[in-house]
């Protein structure tokens, strides 16, 4: 039987993979990135998609079941990632099999092209193991649920009004962005720092700054996105192993319940799990 400090001892054995790319979504965003990773020849591709006939499962080497999958991952590992001919592969699969995908080693970045907290997921799934089921579950502020409300009330009054895009409290979900309503924004935006040049908007911090300005009032992790081209973000590896080892071991730790956080009268063991870059922002709120 699995247990926190097995799970603990994984995610700290695993190894960080120079040179591979873990493409979660094999539509628009996940045939953008293929199309980028023949241009630099990326060493080593992995696309995965629940839907067989994706448009990124074209012109790639599809990989027929798991044990496949087991081989190819191991062979892959054998050496260091040289940059060749690109090595583009498919897996048909849903979000279910990355933990079992993590297992190999951590992508040197991992590519969320899906409409999907895919940060969050994962955390979810590394949390909460068959024998452990509800370690962690998102908050869900009910009307009727004064606390919660009174909760996320106060969590969302650290964010300025306009950078709120929409929020949905009976998941536990803040959305922030810089474009308002109604706008979209242009595929291939460099996405910069300070200005944003498609609706002449100055910014005052990134969003990743003002997530990560929560820091001090709530326990919380930001994972952020980094642009590999303009128009797609990627997780860094190497954070996702840090932040899922933090999470794992304050979920787990005796210690926890002495570490309670007071929002107003409202007292919870509470953390966010958050994704964000220059310009937009998605964050879950969970309790242990």
């Amino acid at each position: 039987m699995k247990s926190s400090i097995d799970i603990i001892t994984k995610i700290r054995s695993l190894p960080i993979i120079e040179g591979y790319y873990l493409v979660l979504g094999g539509g628009k965003i996940g045939t953008s990135f293929m199309d980028y990773a023949r241009k630099h020849s990326l060493p080593f591709v992995l696309i995965l998609d629940n839907d067989k006939n994706a448009p990124a499962s074209l012109g790639t080497e599809l990989i027929k079941d798991a044990n496949d999958l087991c081989k190819l991952m191991e062979d892959k590992l054998k050496f260091p990632l040289k940059k060749e001919s690109p090595q583009i592969y498919f897996y048909c699969a849903g979000l279910d099999a990355v933990p079992f995908i993590l297992s190999f080693g951590m992508p040197e970045y991992i590519v969320p092209a899906i409409p999907c907290h895919v940060a969050a997921y994962i955390v979810k799934k590394y949390l909460n193991y068959p024998e452990r089921k509800e370690s962690i579950k998102e908050i869900c502020a009910s009307p009727e649920d004064e606390d919660q409300v009174q909760f996320c009330d106060q969590f969302t009054s650290h964010f300025p009004q306009d950078i709120i895009a929409n929020l949905y409290p009976t998941k536990g979900i803040v959305m922030l962005s810089y474009a308002r309503p109604g706008e979209i924004c242009p595929d291939g935006c460099p996405g910069p720092e300070n200005f944003c040049p498609n609706f002449r908007r100055e910014k005052k911090k990134t969003i990743t700054n003002y997530v990560r300005d929560l820091l001090p009032h709530i326990k919380g992790w930001v994972f952020e996105s980094y642009q590999i081209k303009p128009g797609i973000g990627a997780m860094k590896g190497t954070d996702m192993k840090q932040n899922l080892l933090e999470i794992s071991e304050y979920v787990h730790s005796p210690n926890t319940q002495d570490n309670k956080i007071a929002v107003q009268d409202v007292t919870k063991d509470v953390f966010f799990i958050a994704t964000t870059c220059n310009c937009h922002g998605v964050v879950n709120m969970f309790q242990i």
